[in-house]
């Protein structure tokens, strides 16, 4: 895992679990105390955070979390979601029994993880479970767009909402997997691409990824 990951997945839990808040100033220091790696790697992995949309620079405070309106949000929501169902669309036939059972697996870990409150959890294996099908993709231009735009939406809101609306919401949501994957056990091609683009992405869902 290169050093811009490792930045990038330890703010994430950071934001969900709640230790810090997307309004903070993320400063080299924090993450080399964190991180316990040297100032100088850190500061080019933080470069590289704000070419990618996820920080922006602060003078003399460090970076900041890129501010993002509802409207952009839910815009992104509708372009991972054409994305994310062409790739689906282009790889039905490529996968594998064993790749259906991983994703069955993982549908039956998620409904795990969500049974124990276990919600960073969970959401490590949502992007396992999407990972399966994509990583059969061969257009990289697709899948490198869909990995990018899907990054913005770094950490979950998970702590500021209704406990009981999260427990249902990811439940939904999981249920959602498991149609997808039957959908993919069907080798139907047009319906996986419409469920994804309409269904599973929805523009609703926006709300609980745009949080301060």
């Amino acid at each position: 895992m290169d050093l811009k990951t490792k930045i990038y997945n330890f703010l994430s839990d950071e934001l969900t679990k709640g230790n810090i808040d997307k309004s903070d100033n993320i400063t080299e220091q924090y993450l080399v105390n964190n991180l316990e790696v040297s100032r100088t790697p850190i500061r080019e992995a933080l470069f590289q955070l704000a070419a990618d949309d996820i920080l922006e620079k602060t003078p003399r405070k460090g970076y900041k979390f890129k501010k993002y309106s509802p409207e952009d949000i839910k815009n992104l929501y509708e372009l991972i979601g054409i994305l994310d169902g062409k790739i689906a669309y282009n790889v039905v036939d490529q996968l594998s029994e064993e790749d259906l059972s991983r994703m069955q697996f993982l549908i039956d870990s998620m409904n795990s993880a969500i049974k124990n409150k276990l919600y960073t959890t969970y959401n490590s294996l949502q992007n396992e479970f999407h990972n399966v099908y994509i990583s059969k993709s061969t257009n990289s231009f697709l899948v490198s767009d869909l990995l990018h735009k899907k990054e913005i939406f770094i950490g979950k809101a998970y702590r500021q909402v209704n406990e009981k609306k999260l427990h249902n919401l990811l439940l939904q949501t999981n249920e959602e997997h498991q149609k997808i994957l039957n959908l993919f056990k069907k080798r139907d091609s047009l319906k996986v691409r419409s469920y994804l683009e309409n269904v599973h992405w929805n523009k609703n869902y926006a709300l609980y990824d745009n949080w301060k």
